[in-house]
């Protein structure tokens, strides 16, 4: 309920205007961009936040800008565009194209970059030396991005397949970190990350893109508004484009200069990011929308298409708007005096039609707003009646305990009364069966009653998105996930995902609870031992658990032994201190007892402390199996190839929701049933336990 209620108010709330500055009483104008770290944009848009051309332009508007970088790349800008978090995206076309297919609003305004900052890189000790080596080997990239693309298009260049490879899908530097520990044969980097490895003697470039073939390779990068922002204010976005336009200048003007200050920004080596700019500064940063350019737009998208990574394809010229960019280059350069302004903002939008596709008939807009309301009003019904519904269960609930408490109280006075005649012993009877049945009737509402928060959950979900109070694109309906979730077990996916994350689960929960116990006996029995493991225990436990993942993917590679340290970490710490705090609780007396009879460790250990602790171990074994839910789909989503956290972190990259959800619910219900059998096993371990629970 916690999750959907989130969404809910972020669905309704998360799309924002441009907000204000009280202090310079500016609004401001919030752009994304992917990022390595360095919250840097090699490009156009990052010379012109670097030198306040953006500000100069947009301050007679009323406006400010603040550059975010995204370290998550694509998804996380998706996410931030959906959410209403940022007004303008820089990025790659892939993603634009992408985020467009799956339904967000947004409109094209510019092609701002256009190159291949790729490289493939393998590990010279995998014996890699030409594409064609990559068969069979494990290759690190990122799922629904440009460098998926890029890879696929030198598997095709050396003749192979992409189910020739064992791909990996992992963010960047955790690709590149596992290639140095070879946990995994080669990867795709952004060009200058690797150059360390290369000068140690570790790995090797086999293919970069920026020397391949210029139609082949180079990619176009975007400048995106969201639309309901960019169709208002026009103005505003003409203005961005002439601070583009002023930073392409400076570029062509003096590459050397911009090139020290993208070394500076980013933290590469300038000889680094001199070997992966492109020769013709015009060419890297057109700022325009040329046929040229709107044809490789439409390539990209053939290939998602391809490969399908988007079912559904878009019309890329009525997804583009050329009016701001011909209004800016003709303000731009008439300030500059150059007479041909007119001219050359005609042929910067060449590639686009001017007259955008027309909208539905006032008829048809008309009707699908009835439809809408009609909708909104039967979801909003059936929220009411929910709420009725609950208030029922409960009220009912509560009174049926009341009634039985009064029964019982009458019956126990029946059987009481000694000069008990048979009138009275019927009344008894008669009492029995009316008990009898609002028990029956308790156990029902009861189990109504445990199932009303779930059941309100589902009814909050589909008030949600029938209402149209969330877009689906956020919140994907309850008939999608369940034909989801039906799908994805018939075809085998799920299964054999879930299968593979419980396997990991098992043996690293495992070797946590054997570990874990062990320690937790010697460190609650001796206080020795407490003392001297106790401090380095409390230094790892403070750790976050996520914190570990890049190092173990190093250490162990992406395979099982990193997913399997994660999960032990995770479990391990919950068991041991569980198992102390049992040891510690045990009653003293009954230890002073067993020391009286000269109770071997061994025997005091068995018959006294183990019992007495056992409570206490089982609350730490269930606390450690939900944590290690949460640690194995942590480490998955990460660096993985296989696994329930992987086609999570899969879909998500190719905004797949609905599978992203099932995935989730699938986890959900796993989790329950396994603790539903730890409960199970406690119960018949500790008779006793439940006994007291029950006389309590």
């Amino acid at each position: 309920m916690l999750t959907v209620l989130t969404i809910l108010v972020s669905g309704a709330f998360g799309v924002q205007p441009a907000r204000a500055d009280e202090s310079t009483g500016l609004k401001t104008l919030r752009f994304g961009y992917p990022s390595s770290g360095t919250n840097w944009n090699n490009g156009v848009l990052g010379v012109a936040l670097e030198k306040g051309y953006l500000d100069e332009y947009l301050k007679p508007l009323g406006y400010r800008a603040t550059g975010t970088g995204f370290v998550g790349a694509a998804p996380a800008l998706h996410e931030a565009l959906t959410g209403g978090d940022l007004d303008y995206v820089d990025y790659a076309g892939f993603a634009g194209i992408l985020g467009k297919s799956k339904g967000i609003d947004t409109t094209l305004l510019a092609v701002t970059e256009y190159n291949s900052g790729w490289r493939l890189v393998a590990s010279t000790k995998s014996g890699i030396k030409s594409i064609k080596d990559l068969k069979g080997k494990k290759v690190a990239y990122m799922r629904g991005a440009t460098p998926q693309m890029y890879l696929i298009k030198v598997l095709q260049q050396g003749g192979l397949k992409f189910s020739d490879i064992e791909a990996v899908n992992t963010d960047l530097p955790s690709g590149l970190s596992t290639l140095a520990t070879n946990g995994i044969d080669a990867a795709v980097v952004s060009a200058g990350q690797e150059q360390q490895l290369v000068d140690e003697g570790k790995a090797r470039v086999i293919h970069s893109g920026i020397k391949a073939d210029r139609k082949i390779f180079y990619e176009p990068t975007v400048l995106i508004g969201r639309t309901d922002f960019a169709k208002q204010h026009p103005d505003v976005s003409a203005a961005v484009i002439k601070a583009l336009l002023k930073a392409k200048d400076d570029i062509v003007k003096d590459p050397d200069a911009f090139n020290k200050l993208s070394a500076q920004r980013s933290g590469n080596p300038l000889n680094v990011v001199e070997a992966t700019a492109v020769d013709d500064p015009k060419v890297g940063h057109p700022v325009t929308l040329t046929p040229a350019l709107i044809d490789s737009m439409k390539q990209v998208q053939q290939f998602e298409l391809d490969n399908k990574l988007i079912a559904n394809p878009i019309d890329v010229q009525a997804w583009t708007d050329p009016a701001p960019l011909k209004q800016a280059i003709e303000e731009y350069e008439q300030d500059k005096g150059v007479a041909d302004a007119k001219k050359d903002a005609a042929a910067a939008v060449a590639g686009v039609v001017d007259e955008q596709a027309a909208g539905a008939t006032g008829a048809s807009a008309d009707a699908a707003a009835r439809n809408h309301a009609n909708t909104a009003f039967a979801a909003i019904a059936l929220l009411v009646g929910y709420v009725l519904f609950a208030v029922a269960v409960t009220v009912g609930r509560n009174r049926v305990r009341a009634w039985l408490n009064v029964l019982n109280r009458k019956e126990i006075a029946s059987v009481a009364d000694d000069s008990a005649d048979e009138s009275s012993a019927s009344t008894a009877a008669s009492l029995t069966s009316r008990i009898q049945s609002l028990g029956v009737a308790k156990r029902v509402l009861d189990m109504v009653f445990l199932v009303l928060l779930p059941i309100g959950v589902f009814v909050v979900w589909h008030v949600a998105t029938a209402s149209g109070l969330i877009s689906t694109l956020v919140l994907p309906t309850i008939s999608s996930v369940a034909d989801t979730i039906v799908g994805q077990l018939t075809s085998g996916t799920f299964k054999g995902d879930l299968a593979i994350s419980i396997s990991r689960i098992l043996k690293g929960y495992g070797l946590a609870a054997v570990f874990g116990i062990f320690f937790g006996v010697i460190m609650g029995m001796s206080l020795s031992a407490n003392r001297f493991f106790m401090l380095a225990f409390k230094a790892i436990r403070q750790i976050p658990m996520m914190a570990w993942v890049p190092l173990l993917v190093m250490w162990f590679g992406i395979g099982e032994g990193s997913k399997v340290a994660v999960i032990f970490l995770a479990a391990f710490f919950p068991i041991l201190m569980n198992t102390i705090d049992g040891i510690t609780r045990v009653d003293r007396k009954l230890v002073e007892v067993g020391n009286m009879y000269q109770l071997s460790r061994w025997r005091l250990f068995r018959e006294i402390y183990l019992p007495g602790a056992l409570p206490s171990i089982f609350v730490g074994l269930k606390l450690a199996l939900g944590i290690s839910w949460m640690a194995v789909v942590g480490s998955e989503m990460i660096a993985a190839s296989s696994g329930i956290g992987f086609r999570i972190n899969d879909a998500r990259s190719l905004m797949d929701y609905s599978i992203v959800f099932a995935g989730m619910i699938v986890i959900a219900v796993a989790g329950v049933l396994m603790d539903v059998v730890l409960s199970a096993i406690s119960r018949a371990v500790t008779p006793w336990e439940t006994i007291r629970k029950a006389t309590a």
